[in-house]
């Protein structure tokens, strides 16, 4: 893809920070109040309009929005945009049993849990993308900074609309993150300002890989305990790594309650499996599930080929 530069282009960026929530008592609750999302906006807008890209009456900030009221501050930005257009949502993010979904969670979000979850009061981001698709904007930015991010990868992957759509995702598929503290931006936040921050132009690939190298050597690490690794897309990328895995089907997902201790075993997805596990009992192969994660698949050693038939009875001497 051309590099692309939106300077004087009639650029929008709409900042979507959920530090708030409606409903935080379980069982149908979000997991808790987001203070660090309110430092996210604002260093954010500063940084955008320092960056000289966007004017001040460019940036929206949508605090705490609820469902509509972010359906409606999408399509005005989606509408007004004519270069690039930007989208930054931080709040809590979840995912259904099925692993095929992103839901972002906005301030009157709920959730029904069981079986099938759903998630009312929260944005597929499937509907996002197609919104973002029909913009005239000449080039789209979305950035995510929410639990499950990386699922949004997959998602992307298979949306046919997405050749103008550049996606960054604070965390890898199927992992969970911490907010931070109520005083500070949330740590994918605050690397992204610092860097913005620190003057020079930078393509979106190379914010990307800059990203990904601060979360590295900072010794981030996401609820499981593995490192915190962000995550892009853009089209064609040759380049970039495998597309993201779809979560196993299991209990839906959401993030951790705040100021919870992590979890000596995560309570979503189980890890890939270990390289030195026996092997498994023979047994007849099967189906494997529609869902199953293709990076660990089990393999079962197949059964014993059948004895041949016995030889036919002599016939009598005639």
């Amino acid at each position: 893809m051309a590099r692309f530069d939106p300077r004087g282009r009639g650029n929008r960026a709409l900042l979507v920070g959920v530090s708030e929530y409606e409903f935080t008592e379980p069982p149908h609750g979000v997991p808790g109040d987001l203070p660090a999302v309110k430092h996210d906006v604002n260093r954010l807008r500063d940084a955008l309009v320092r960056g000289q890209v966007f004017d001040e009456h460019a940036v929206t900030v949508s605090r705490s929005p609820s469902q509509d009221e972010f359906n409606r501050a999408l399509h005005t930005a989606a509408g007004e945009a004519e270069g690039l257009l930007l989208l930054y949502f931080a709040g809590h993010g979840a995912i259904p049993s099925a692993g095929d979904e992103l839901f972002l969670q906005m301030h009157n979000a709920r959730v029904v849990p069981g079986r099938h979850a759903v998630f009312p009061g929260a944005e597929m981001f499937t509907t996002v993308l197609t919104v973002l698709a029909g913009s005239p904007a000449e080039r789209v930015v979305v950035i995510l900074d929410c639990c499950f991010a990386g699922n949004a990868a997959w998602l992307w992957e298979r949306f046919e609309s997405k050749r103008r759509v550049l996606l960054l995702m604070s965390v890898q598929a199927n992992h969970r993150v911490d907010a931070g503290g109520p005083g500070t931006p949330t740590p994918f936040t605050g690397e992204l300002v610092r860097l913005l921050d620190e003057g020079g132009e930078l393509g979106f690939r190379e914010l990307s890989d800059a990203l990904r190298a601060r979360m590295a050597a900072g010794g981030y690490e996401t609820v499981r305990g593995d490192p915190w690794e962000p995550q892009s897309r853009s089209e064609p990328d040759p380049r970039r790594r495998a597309p993201a895995v779809r979560v196993r089907p299991g209990p839906a997902l959401r993030c951790p309650p705040v100021g919870a201790p992590r979890p000596a075993a995560p309570p979503g997805p189980p890890a890939p499996l270990p390289p030195r596990r026996p092997p498994l009992p023979a047994r007849p192969p099967r189906h494997q599930a529609p869902h199953a994660n293709p990076r660990a698949p089990r393999r079962a050693t197949p059964p014993p080929p059948a004895p041949p038939p016995p030889p036919p009875p002599p016939h009598p001497p005639t």
